[in-house]
């Protein structure tokens, strides 16, 4: 955490956009740095971000040397520290990170489990899916959500950013089948469907699109998950009034294509009725987000949730009954979750999903963090 030096000071039109006043304190550097937000994040450089325009920056070689675990290293949306002026290879140094305010993390592709960030001081997650109709899909896959909903849930909530679901590409469907996706979802959704609004958006003729830009007012995050070829990129760019990632023609079947490669902050939602604006994070799609299930290093002010507990309530509340601490919910007597189940009570499908969810964040928890990248 940076405390010394003097307070940063920005134009309040660039400073609410980047979102730097939603901070609980001013950040303080010494002469000489100032803060910037990391835009895109390449191997090895950054792209950043403040009031004074774009810059390429690198770690310094003390950060480097004290970096032990990939959260010490910056991501996309951190605030850092920086040097006001570039070095001989024409970056600027990257000094410190800032405390983050929430953290989106996934387990990293391969045997061994390490954490991969995905953004932080995101302070929504927007997991975007498409509308499927009904005659073209089973009841269960009704509203595109043939994707790991739950996943994304959970790795929101663990990381203290706000879910919300939006339902794409509503300009492909009748209002009947909208409305069923809307209510297929809700029905999925079990008990965190008090917790998770649902909007329906469509990047083609706009509609939705002013209840999303609002996510991403006065300052805030907003950052776009889910499958490739759901749209985000399209939305990215109707939010920020211009092309600014590129998108593809849908497949000749009608699908969308994957087109984003890296994790990108776009400055987005200015309007009349929100002038400060706000950012987006467009990523590449996570169809195989497991949520990290290890410590974050997130301070202690940060509004780090029981992703589980709010994904599964009903099925938290339940596990209260069951004659052992740690019932796994599968063979164990006298388990109330698998008797609401035999009763009808609890959807069988949603069991399942939550077994399988917790077998994929298991290995976490027990996997090797000393590798720093």
């Amino acid at each position: 955490m940076v405390t010394e030096g003097t307070p940063v000071e920005f134009p309040p039109s660039s400073s609410a956009q980047l979102g730097l006043h939603r901070r609980a304190a001013a950040p303080q550097v010494r002469p000489g740095h100032r803060v910037s937000r990391v835009a895109v994040e390449h191997r090895g450089a950054y792209e950043l971000v403040d009031d004074s325009g774009e810059v390429i920056g690198a770690l310094d070689a003390a950060m480097r040397r004290a970096a032990r675990t990939p959260f010490d290293y910056p991501t996309v949306g951190d605030w850092v520290v920086r040097t006001l002026e570039a070095r001989h290879d024409r970056r600027v140094a990257i000094t410190s990170v800032l405390d983050r305010t929430s953290l989106l993390c996934r387990r990293a592709a391969g045997p061994r489990a390490r954490p991969q960030l995905v953004a932080a001081n995101a302070d929504v997650l927007a997991v975007v899916m498409t509308p499927a109709p009904a005659s073209d899909a089973a009841p269960a896959e009704a509203a595109g959500t043939g994707h790991r909903m739950e996943w994304y849930l959970t790795a929101a909530f663990n990381g203290g950013a706000r879910p919300v679901i939006v339902v794409n590409k509503i300009d492909t469907v009748s209002g009947s089948e909208r409305e069923a996706a809307v209510d297929a979802l809700r029905h999925r959704l079990g008990a965190a469907a008090r917790d998770v609004p649902i909007l329906t958006t469509s990047a083609v003729d706009g509609r939705g699109l002013d209840d999303l830009g609002a996510l991403a007012a006065d300052g805030a995050t907003v950052a776009l998950s889910g499958p490739s070829g759901v749209g985000k990129s399209s939305l990215v760019n109707r939010l920020a009034g211009a092309g600014v990632v590129p998108v593809a023609p849908l497949s000749p079947d009608g699908r969308g294509r994957h087109t984003t490669v890296r994790r990108q902050l776009v400055p987005v939602g200015r309007s009349r009725e929100h002038p400060l604006g706000g950012t987006v994070v467009d990523t590449p799609g996570l169809q195989d987000l497991i949520p990290w299930s290890g410590e974050l290093g997130l301070p202690a002010g940060a509004a780090v949730l029981d992703g589980l507990t709010l994904t599964f309530g009903e099925i938290a509340a339940l596990a209260q009954q069951c004659r052992f601490a740690d019932c796994t919910h599968t063979v164990e007597p006298d388990c109330a979750v698998t008797a609401a189940v035999e009763a009808g009570e609890l959807p069988a499908e949603r069991l399942s999903t939550y077994v399988e969810l917790l077998a994929d964040m298991a290995g976490d928890r027990f996997g090797d963090q000393s590798s720093p990248r």
